[in-house]
């Protein structure tokens, strides 16, 4: 899928609603990483672009958390979008296990972010809020304290820091660079 074909489809199902510059302030911070990172490792900036552009698509049918995700699974399946509908399953917790995917509808496998790209846009999405760059540590604050009664999702949000974390510090490590950093820079 290229660029104008995900805009589309945002547009289309978003109807301009705020969560559209979310997902436009993802591919941003997205792009601008991959473009940077390209420099040394061979990145897919079409994926980037696309899976950046619809990981919340799921936002037109729920705000639900979890459920979003699930959503965008299954509209982006049914439109014929295998790839990013997996990646919307799957940035959600950093990954699902199967027995999480399988409640859930989705098939019976796990749904976690696999390749370089996956994992890139999953991180950027922690790092912004609403569409304003934001740190790993008030993300999740302000996602406890937004689901401060959803006792499941507080337990899984706990592995997912933990996974943001590692990979926040595996970019670092790589490429010697602060992706809360790039992000403040970038999303002004």
């Amino acid at each position: 899928m290229n660029e104008n074909d995900a805009l589309k489809l945002l547009k289309e199902y978003s109807k301009n609603k705020p969560w559209m510059k979310h997902c436009k302030a993802v591919s941003q911070l997205s792009i601008h990483c991959g473009n940077l990172f390209s420099k040394t490792m061979e990145v897919d900036l079409d994926f980037l672009r696309s899976a950046a552009l619809l990981h919340d698509i799921g936002r037109y049918k729920t705000h639900d958390p979890i459920l979003h995700g699930i959503e965008g699974y299954r509209l982006l399946m049914g439109l014929g979008h295998p790839r990013e509908a997996y990646f919307s399953a799957s940035h959600i917790f950093f990954g699902l296990t199967s027995e999480e995917a399988h409640q859930y509808g989705l098939p019976r496998e796990t749904f976690i972010p696999k390749t370089f790209e996956e994992k890139l846009i999953t991180i950027t999405d922690f790092l912004i809020e609403f569409d304003k760059a934001t740190t790993l540590n008030s993300r999740f604050a302000s996602l406890r304290e937004r689901n401060y009664d959803n006792k499941y999702f507080l337990s899984r949000l706990d592995d997912a820091e933990i996974k943001a974390n590692d990979f926040l510090k595996e970019i670092n490590d790589q490429f010697g660079v602060g992706l809360e950093k790039i992000a403040s820079s970038v999303l002004v």
